[in-house]
């Protein structure tokens, strides 16, 4: 982990989590700058940057044992104690957390599961183009197999899992929090050759069948969770292969705020409200994140971590 520090530190300043995007460099041409220097100027933040592994040989659930490992460490090392004093509003610092395209998948992951009421946990969270659904395979209109961004993002897919299982885990796939898979899970688990043998490398021209299955509503959070889901702006680009699931990531997003938490039945559109609290942000291109761009974010983790606290 690093920790960079605002130009000015202050007492009880938030403190903002950042998952790097999870793809070779020379792909993300557009992030030149130094997007902890950038988030920590613009929030006027604390930054913890957070360096999971992934790779074929450390595969999923790796990236994400290393998160919820850190994440832990946070709230032991760098969030002040001083959170409890009231047991009806914590008391300290905000936590914030952002990623991009993989990065996002696993602040999507955290946001949704350590965003408890009235205790330390994550009050807000930006997500850029995450990928919020391993299950499916990313065959998109938007997708093209010869740009060199799109490739990286389908060989990303194929070297992250050595037991198709887990593209099917919530905490890997953050919509499937709130609905069923679109496919059935192919028997037997792609990626192992018996029930008794290890996992093996996915093979690249040899890709499961995929079999469309209903999709149905599944309530998040539950009633009885004591969660709360952060203020959340997810920025999508206009032609990027994950526009059609990060949409639906935001709309059934907004669905849960209106349903579970406002009580809005008979459930046609997102409410004013919902739209404030999962905002989303088009971006032209593949809508990434540039200097401008997480200047953007940075200024509304400002904003939103100061009023929340």
């Amino acid at each position: 982990m690093k920790i960079r520090n605002p130009p000015r530190p202050s007492n009880n300043g938030p403190i903002i989590l950042y998952l790097p995007p999870g793809l070779p460099s020379n792909t993300l041409t557009h992030q030149k700058h130094d997007p902890l220097n950038t988030l920590a100027f613009s929030a006027h933040a604390i930054i913890v940057h957070i360096n999971y592994r992934l790779s074929q040989k450390e595969p999923y659930p790796k990236p994400i044992h290393d998160v919820l490992a850190s994440y832990d460490w946070i709230l032991k090392h760098v969030l002040p104690t001083n959170h409890n004093d009231s047991p009806y509003r914590p008391q300290g610092p905000k936590l914030g957390i952002c990623g991009e395209l993989m990065g996002g998948s696993l602040a999507a992951m955290l946001a949704l599961t350590e965003c408890p009421v009235n205790k330390p946990g994550i009050s807000a969270t930006s997500l850029g183009n995450p990928i919020v659904d391993w299950s499916t395979p990313f065959d998109a209109p938007n997708f093209d197999p010869t740009n060199d961004f799109d490739e990286d993002i389908g060989f990303l897919r194929r070297d992250s899992f050595a037991n198709l299982e887990h593209r099917y885990d919530p905490f890997a796939s953050p919509l499937l929090f709130f609905r069923t898979p679109a496919f059935e899970l192919p028997t037997p688990a792609y990626g192992f050759s018996s029930l008794t043998s290890k996992p093996e490398p996915p093979e690249r021209d040899s890709p499961p069948t995929l079999t469309p299955q209903r999709r149905s509503h599944r309530k998040y959070p539950l009633a009885d969770s004591g969660l709360r889901l952060p203020s959340t702006r997810i920025d999508v680009g206009q032609t990027n292969p994950l526009r059609e699931q990060t949409m639906e990531f935001a709309h059934l997003m907004q669905r849960s705020v209106d349903l579970y938490e406002r009580g809005n039945g008979g459930y046609r559109g997102a409410s004013d409200e919902a739209q404030r609290r999962v905002k989303v942000v088009e971006r032209e291109g593949k809508g990434l994140w540039g200097e401008g761009e997480m200047m953007e974010v940075g200024t509304w983790f400002g904003e939103v971590l100061r009023a929340e606290g």
